[in-house]
């Protein structure tokens, strides 16, 4: 990706972070900030460039911090194991995290498990947008805030947990819903979610991270035993 293709897809995308904010739009005190953040990252990894979805991981951390350090702590952020493998379309080792949900989810809620798999419902459908922008662009502002906060304390695992507590907390609607309904609950989540319900949800996921670890290492394995196979 070339240089200039990342700065004009940086000037698109932060018109459209957060726009309901008017702090990010052009003219706004956080404009000229999140564009700059996002561009020194794509100077400072040309080998990534710059991806759609970051505009909403740096527009958080600028809502926190001073640019200098929402730059480092983007830099940091996106050297993560789940972050790296979606930005730079790592097509194995995301087919290793999709894996790996399906399997969670089957362990956790059965049922909506069951019913994904009868209308072809696969974790490609959310997780790329939910993991992305680590739930900034699907959940309300302060909740996704609060997610990151427990993210940076437990890591990769919290977002398939979150992952997982979303779709607890949903469940008995999403039962009742065909392919097409589910598709478009996934791209707009309700914005009338209660935070406290919420964690509550994520805490009655019993997911530890010796179990998240183990699998993520069996699906490894198996896709690296198919690959061979071939």
């Amino acid at each position: 990706k070339s240089r200039e293709g990342s700065v004009e897809l940086i000037h698109l995308d932060v018109k459209r972070t957060f726009p309901q904010l008017g702090i990010f739009q052009e003219g706004g005190p956080l404009y000229s900030p999140l564009q700059d953040v996002l561009c020194a990252y794509a100077c400072y990894r040309p080998d990534m460039g710059y991806v759609q979805g970051m505009s909403f991981l740096a527009a958080i951390l600028i809502l926190n911090m001073d640019p200098q350090n929402a730059f480092i702590s983007l830099a940091n952020l996106l050297c993560r194991p789940a972050h790296m493998t979606f930005f730079r379309v790592d097509e194995t080792q995301m087919k290793v995290y999709f894996n790996t949900f399906t399997v969670l989810l089957e362990e956790h809620l059965p049922r909506l498990h069951t019913h994904f798999k009868d209308q072809r419902v696969t974790p490609e459908l959310f997780l790329v947008d939910w993991f992305f922008t680590m739930y900034s662009k699907s959940l309300p502002l302060d909740i996704a805030c609060r997610i990151w906060d427990v993210f940076f304390r437990d890591g990769d695992e919290f977002l398939f947990r979150t992952a997982l507590g979303l779709l607890h907390m949903y469940q008995s609607r999403m039962l009742e819903m065909e392919f097409i309904d589910l598709a478009r609950f996934f791209t707009r989540l309700p914005e009338d979610m209660n935070v406290d319900s919420l964690f509550q949800s994520i805490a009655s996921i019993p997911l530890t991270t010796k179990r998240y670890q183990q699998v993520v290492a069996q699906q490894q394995e198996s896709i690296a035993m198919q690959a061979t196979a071939c």
